[in-house]
């Protein structure tokens, strides 16, 4: 006969199941669930200080080349959509669906089969419990028990037997579900936010003064979608602080054009977009149109005419008669001092650069500069252009039903909490005691004074009448 030896090792199948066991309890563990929330709330403030879906040039010109480009190393200028930011956000909806799952059964066994009946174990079980003597027979207690416990704690069950007879108050039982509806509106956000990204779409389109559009080049993917209707800018406006160059507002007349015909118009600026068929037009930047051209007068040192005027757009390379320099204007600015408008140029001769501005409202300061000829503007005809981030997320409206589910479930979680009152009466004649005793899952200060308080009351209730024996 063959005997089986037990060398002690634990076999294949056992450290499997062991090993998927332990992955299961990490990913389950709230420990996980608190370091995911603190590295998604610190990655978060790096999204809100960090601009979001901007254009190149508006990240070089506010961090520079090096910074953009670490940004983009990181997909911290897009950072909601990164890699590692929705690895991040799936391992949390993991954890908050395993969290529900392990610990939903206990909780759902406390809501539908608490015991009602009192018995000395679950007596000596609870943390608040007490005992009363009654003064009266056991018909009597039962009718004072009854008023005192609707007058306490409203509804209430009964257990009776032939020994005794419970009362069972069971009050916010509902209050356990708080956690797992705040988990399924976390589950709800999570499906709208990914439904709007793999429906819908965000773009970003530039619209000069007076010009028409109706499609928008797609961000993060090299795609252009026609909109159903035409979007024309009728005029834009920076408002500057008083002696600076800083805007203070900037905003955009928008008009919907569909089947030919102005159906909308609004003015927009930021936080304040224009929405068509759930479609977003947010004001995000402003800048110079490439069509926009300055005039210059070319003078020589004393003022005189030195060469034709010349008329140019920014970018635009030009050389003048009496300077065998090459000059371009690098920048059109519509409002420089006193609101009036100016050019930041360029002049390089032999391999040497020199930049200078010229301004409307200080016709002769590029005199000071020196050289052959300086320059004056004698017009401008500049314009602007507005951008626009355009958005439509099919998700929003489940991510605001999930946003009330949350404040519901919160609310429910928080402010209802699951209180169970037992109050058991003796029907032997002979034995006297009245046993109270009770739970509560949170605010155990205010539920120890509501128990006491009740403790109290009965005392009183349940004492002899005077006059009788």
């Amino acid at each position: 006969m063959k005997s089986t030896e037990n060398t002690g090792k634990p076999s294949a199948k056992s450290t499997k199941k062991s090993f998927l066991k332990g992955v299961y309890d990490s990913l389950a563990s709230v420990t996980l669930a608190i370091f995911l929330l603190i590295i998604l709330a610190m990655t978060s403030i790096v999204g809100t200080v960090v601009l979001q879906n901007g254009s190149p040039e508006q990240y070089l010109n506010e961090y520079g080349s090096g910074t953009y480009r670490l940004f983009q190393a990181l997909a911290l200028d897009d950072m909601y959509r990164s890699w590692w930011f929705l690895t991040l956000l799936a391992l949390l909806l993991i954890n908050i669906t395993l969290c529900s799952i392990k610990r939903f059964p206990r909780a759902w066994r406390l809501m539908t089969r608490s015991p009602s009946v009192l018995d000395d174990v679950l007596f000596r079980r609870m943390r608040f419990r007490g005992s009363v003597r009654r003064g009266v027979s056991p018909e009597e207690t039962e009718e004072r028990v009854r008023d005192l416990l609707a007058d306490r704690f409203g509804k209430f069950r009964e257990d009776r037997s032939e020994e005794a007879v419970t009362f069972f108050v069971d009050r916010g039982w509902y209050g356990r579900m708080g956690a797992y509806v705040v988990h399924l509106s976390i589950l709800m956000l999570a499906v709208g936010a990914v439904y709007g990204g793999a429906v819908g779409f965000k773009g970003f389109v530039s619209i000069a003064e007076g010009q028409t559009i109706n499609r928008v080049p797609l961000r993060g993917r090299n795609a252009v979608i026609k909109l159903p209707f035409d979007i024309r800018c009728d005029d834009f406006q920076v408002i500057y602080y008083p002696g600076t160059q800083q805007p203070k507002d900037y905003f955009s007349d928008l008009v919907v054009i569909r089947d030919g015909k102005e159906v909308m118009k609004k003015r927009i600026e930021v936080n304040h977009p224009l929405i068509v068929d759930g479609i977003y037009f947010y004001q995000s930047s402003y800048g110079v149109d490439r069509s926009s051209t300055v005039t210059l007068d070319v003078l020589d040192p004393s003022g005189k005419v030195a060469a034709p005027s010349v008329t140019v757009a920014a970018g635009q390379p030009f050389n003048v008669i009496g300077d065998s320099a090459t000059y371009g204007i690098q920048q059109i600015m519509p409002s420089y001092i006193g609101g009036r408008p100016a050019v930041r140029m360029s002049r390089i001769a032999s391999g040497a650069r020199q930049d200078f501005f010229v301004s409307m409202a200080a016709a002769d300061r590029d005199k000071l500069r020196g050289g052959p000829v300086y320059f004056r503007i004698r017009d401008a005809n500049i314009r602007e252009f507005t951008g626009l981030q355009v958005a439509w997320d099919p998700g929003v409206p489940l991510v605001w039903i999930a946003c009330f589910v949350m404040i519901g479930g919160l609310y429910v979680a928080f402010f209802v909490p699951h209180r169970r009152v037992w109050l058991r009466i003796e029907l032997d004649p002979d034995n006297t005691a009245v046993l109270m005793a009770g739970s509560t899952n949170r605010n155990l200060a205010s539920f120890e004074k509501e128990f006491n308080g009740a403790l109290t009351a009965l005392k009183q209730v349940l004492k002899k009448d005077p006059g009788k024996e």
